[in-house]
């Protein structure tokens, strides 16, 4: 195809510019000219991280919702709560794992907009649920949906960025994903649980919508051969007077090198495979161990633990604000601070919080009149906590999935990786009440803060910094 072909062409299924744009500034071997339009990125990763938004809601449905399951008319027992709060996290490991190989055959793009309706369907049925059975299956159709998006959004904004926003776009996810769940806390302060249900499945549907107005990722385009279409997602995403002759010969060049083999299992034990892969792993299991959503799904069950005086859902509600703060700036500095420092810092100081925390519970247990003088140790606590979260263990591995894993197995291997993470949320969020009559309170945060510092110790020493540098410079660190 000739290079000055995009000039007159729209984009079908996406906002197109109606200015033409020079042969110079689309030839194949011309220099970027300017700086890359930043909004077209911000508004096609805003779009795809509006799943993440749906994700979170169904994530901070489990904290309003579980006390009023325990009341009439479904009076359910503690354990039937439990499996309803944790189910999602199975559904999301089959939508992970099955979205690797779902986005690299028909698109990131695509896979976002079919999945959406399942997704509302999902809430849907937990919504207008009279029983266990009817909960769960809404439950495991949310988890899917949010799993699926879990491998396309990060994908798909780490493939639209620009190297030097690439850290920006992709905190999205985890940003939209806690406002998602304020959203949770904050409507379901108000309204009742199957009310919070029907209200979330509107955002699915507003996820699906977005879709359609955002081009699909260019690097899948070239993928599938389709050139043309990847010039104009290209342009749409850097702006009409860009250069993205460099860019795309870079795409052609990388899409090439991956073609040239066919992908399985065993690719993941290359070493240029292999080192990223475990690194991007062992990320997600220190993000679970980091106990998160064992708190994020029973923070009204802690703060009444506690005693406090303020009413549980305030409290919910107020870490949750303090979570999306949290989250961006956190997206501010990721690009200007680097990955490590913020990993490392929270880590540490999230062991701190752990250790609070569980001497908070210990002497509640056994000095109940000195616990009753620190009611307001928890709180704070769980604030600090999930500000530090947010700076780094919270948005920085989904960040890095999409940075380090290497192009030709990225499918494969970020639905592992996402399916691993999601797994390891259902196990321990199932397990959190058993963990509390094992060890109580107190030893489940003390068992959370030694991860979180042996957390802190592997990024040290083991995470490379990719701050600043393009996909195929990260890619050559493992070389």
């Amino acid at each position: 195809m000739n290079s000055t072909d995009i000039e007159d062409q729209k984009s079908p299924g996406y906002g197109t510019k109606e200015d033409s744009v020079s042969s110079h500034s689309s030839s194949s071997g011309e220099q970027r000219s300017g700086e890359a339009s930043f909004g077209p990125q911000l508004l096609a990763a805003g779009a795809a991280t509006l799943g993440a938004l749906a994700l979170g809601a169904a994530i901070g449905w489990s904290s309003p919702a579980s006390p009023q399951l325990a009341e009439p008319p479904l009076s359910l027992s503690s354990s039937d709560i439990s499996l309803i709060g944790s189910i999602i996290n199975i559904g999301a490991l089959i939508g992970a794992v099955g979205g690797g190989i779902v986005i690299n055959k028909i698109g990131r793009k695509a896979t976002a907009i079919y999945v959406s309706p399942i997704f509302a369907l999902g809430f849907l049925l937990v919504g207008f649920g009279n029983n266990v059975p009817m909960i769960l299956a809404g439950r495991l159709l949310c988890g899917l949906g949010g799993g699926t998006t879990s491998v396309a959004a990060p994908v798909y904004v780490g493939e639209i960025a620009t190297s030097n926003r690439r850290g920006l776009l992709g905190s999205g996810f985890q940003l939209m994903v806690v406002t998602g769940i304020l959203l949770g806390y904050f409507v379901g302060a108000f309204v009742t649980w199957w009310w919070l249900s029907i209200i979330s499945g509107f955002i699915p549907l507003m996820f699906m919508i977005a879709m359609m107005f955002v081009p699909e990722s260019p690097v899948y385009l070239i993928s599938k051969n389709d050139e043309n279409g990847a010039k104009k997602a290209l342009q749409w995403l850097r702006g009409a007077h860009y250069g993205i002759g460099t860019e795309l010969e870079e795409i052609k060049h990388s899409i090439a090198e991956q073609n040239a083999r066919s992908i399985t299992f065993r690719d993941l034990f290359e070493s240029s495979v292999l080192k990223p892969f475990l690194i991007c792993v062992a990320l997600m299991f220190f993000q679970q161990f980091s106990g998160i959503n064992a708190a994020l799904f029973n923070l009204n069950i802690i703060f009444s633990a506690s005693g406090g005086d303020m009413d549980s859902n305030t409290q919910s509600c107020i870490v949750g604000i303090v979570q999306v703060a949290a989250t961006v700036v956190s997206s501010v500095l990721v690009d200007r601070a680097g990955r490590k420092i913020l990993l490392i810092s929270s880590a540490f100081v999230m062991a701190v919080c752990l250790v609070a925390l569980g001497v908070f519970f210990y002497f509640q247990e056994n000095d109940p009149a000195l616990a009753a003088n620190l009611g307001w140790l928890p709180l704070v606590s769980l604030i600090i906590y999930i500000i530090f979260f947010s700076f780094g263990f919270g948005p920085l591995p989904w960040a890095l999935m999409g940075e380090l894993l290497p192009g030709h197995v990225k499918g494969l291997a970020s639905s592992l990786v996402s399916g691993f993470n999601w797994g390891l949320a259902f196990i321990i969020t199932l397990v959190f009440d058993m963990l509390v009559s094992a060890i109580q309170m107190y030893g489940v945060f003390w068992l959370f803060a030694g991860f979180t510092v042996l957390a802190g110790f592997f990024v040290l020493f083991l995470v490379p910094e990719t701050k600043g540098k393009s996909l195929d410079e990260i890619q050559r660190l493992f070389s």
